[in-house]
């Protein structure tokens, strides 16, 4: 039976209220002060948002990079100031000679690793003020391109002026600049109209609950059936077994030294994170390599391999 303590809930988020109104919801719903979600939906967008429980709110920083998927809709003819419905509209264009099949070569167009210009109306801030509060003020200022990666987009229907895609893409993609970028691709302008959030990383829309179905749960004893545990949600990394006699250590935020370690991955290098495993498949921590694994083999049994990223232990 899944703990309350290290849990995750797969929470479905609809259109309307903001991702800090959903964690309130559920802090009212649980009576915990501990709750937090991982990858921020706007108002107008619905779909999946994580929210992580107690100690599982240990682990936020390990799930906020997953890969996202959104089905989206955007409207041709128009481009506003927030890039989506709720703003005011900037510029018009003529969609009627667009077709199906430039959309599509417009949309293959921005696979792949680019850059992306953070929107006006975002959370981003510049010297410690979010870019919307600047924007309400009339403020606009030049915001540097951050690094994303379009995995895939499909194209899957047009009616009228409106167009149905999905995206697969790196965190800190803005689906709403992307259909003002594809509105700008096809010269006719662009805006989204509509957002919804199907998966992250392991979570995913088909299992997602509602707060409805969050309250029924908890009061006719299903609940614990439909959490996630965090061990599951970081199954997404590399596993490394550490010996029994360091268990201790590692709790204390010690260091592995070669001496620790049971059972090593093929491959490793700074910069990417693993789970460290006790006994009963027990997660004890997040730790991240400071060598790679053509390193280890002529490293003494003291030399530090790993560093504590978090103790889950």
């Amino acid at each position: 039976m899944t703990s309350i303590q290290n849990s995750i809930i797969n929470l479905f988020k609809p259109v309307g209220p903001t991702s800090f109104d959903m964690v309130w919801s559920v802090r009212k719903i649980f009576g915990i002060k501990k709750v937090g979600h991982i990858g921020t939906l706007d108002p107008m967008a619905e779909g999946v948002l994580p929210i992580c429980l107690n100690r599982s709110t240990r682990i936020i920083q390990f799930l906020s990079p997953l890969q996202k998927t959104y089905r989206a809709t955007l409207e041709l003819g128009s481009e506003t100031d927030t890039q989506d419905a709720t703003g005011k509209v900037l510029a018009t264009g003529n969609p009627s000679s667009v077709t199906e099949n430039q959309i599509k070569q417009a949309l293959q167009a921005f696979t792949g690793e680019q850059d992306q210009v953070p929107p006006m109306y975002s959370a981003k801030k510049k010297n410690g003020i979010p870019l919307y509060k600047l924007a309400r003020n009339g403020i606009n200022i030049v915001r540097e391109p951050v690094k994303i990666v379009i995995y895939s987009i499909d194209f899957i229907k047009k009616e009228g002026t409106q167009v149905l895609f999905e995206v697969h893409c790196s965190t800190g993609t803005y689906i709403r600049t992307l259909s003002h970028d594809i509105g700008r691709k096809l010269g006719c302008y662009a805006h989204m109209v509509r957002l919804i959030r199907t998966q992250v990383g392991p979570f995913d829309l088909e299992r997602a609950l509602s707060l409805e179905a969050l309250e029924i749960a908890k009061e006719d004893g299903s609940l614990p059936g439909k959490l996630i545990p965090w061990e599951e949600a970081l199954n997404f990394l590399p596993a490394i077994r550490v010996k029994e006699e360091y268990f201790e250590s590692i709790s204390h935020g010690v260091a592995l030294s070669k001496s620790f370690i049971e059972t090593l991955p093929d491959r490793f290098e700074p910069g990417h994170y693993f789970r460290v495993f006790g006994g009963d498949n027990e997660i004890l921590a997040v730790v991240e390599p400071v060598v790679d694994q053509d390193t280890v083999p002529s490293m003494r049994p003291e030399d530090i391999v790993f560093k504590p990223k978090r103790v889950l232990c």
